[in-house]
């Protein structure tokens, strides 16, 4: 896992890696990569548990904020405070990373769908769509030693400050539901303004994975390419 190259060009990237070193740099030393990636598990919970809330009131919607900011604090800075340390451990902490992510994910996008904010379809549309970036990059981590982080200029880091915008511009003026311009969805009512933006954002999302995927197969096509075909009656090379 040394020689493998992470693909990050995260949008956000530019203020987040400076951000992040700086901090990892004055991270008291009883501070420990698993406790920081702990502490972003946690933030999931508390994000997962104001969104099942703000059913009965959006006021807990601040809880799922301040989830999300802990989520990405303690997500984003384990493998930073790891590298700075240079106490890195690549199978172990590769395997601990993205299992976490993997589950603070899913219980996030699976309980937005049970707020106000979006219907439970659209946001299991959003799940799907970061699951299949997922797998891609897993499979492209096998296949081309390339960890792909963000996918033009999107991941993890612009998904939770997304879902940490509409949760304030929620909280400022209510769930926007766009009934005067889209149609409602059949038996689920309004389309609400998060449901335009997750659909938008799969939609995107999608289309950017398959133009990765083109470019990777091509790649592959000219630097594996197929063997030549032995003649008739001649024995295979040895090994």
């Amino acid at each position: 896992m040394n020689s493998m190259q992470r693909v990050n060009d995260s949008f956000l990237g530019p203020w987040e890696r400076p951000a992040l070193a700086w901090i990892a740099a004055r991270m008291p030393a009883a501070v420990v990569p698993d406790q920081l990636t702990a502490f972003g598990v946690l933030g999931a919970f508390l994000t997962a548990t104001g969104y099942v809330l703000s059913r009965g009131s959006l006021t807990w919607l601040w809880l799922a904020s301040v989830g999300l900011l802990i989520n990405w604090f303690g997500d984003s800075l384990d493998g930073t405070l790891a590298r700075v340390r240079r106490i890195e451990r690549p199978r172990y902490g590769f395997f601990i990373d993205h299992t976490s992510d993997l589950f603070c994910q899913v219980i996030t996008f699976v309980t937005l769908g049970t707020s106000p904010l979006a219907h439970f379809g659209v946001a299991c549309l959003g799940l799907i769509t970061f699951l299949l970036a997922f797998v891609y990059s897993l499979i492209t981590a096998h296949s081309r030693a390339t960890m792909r982080i963000t996918y033009f200029y999107f991941g993890p880091t612009e998904i939770r400050a997304l879902l940490l915008l509409g949760n304030l511009l929620t909280l400022v003026g209510g769930v926007v539901v766009l009934d005067p311009w889209l149609p409602p969805l059949p038996g689920a009512g309004g389309v609400t303004i998060h449901d335009f933006g997750i659909a938008l954002l799969s939609l995107a999302g999608l289309t950017a994975i398959g133009t990765v995927a083109i470019g990777d197969g091509r790649a592959l096509a000219a630097e594996d390419p197929p063997p030549h075909p032995r003649p008739e009656g001649e024995p295979p090379a040895a090994p």
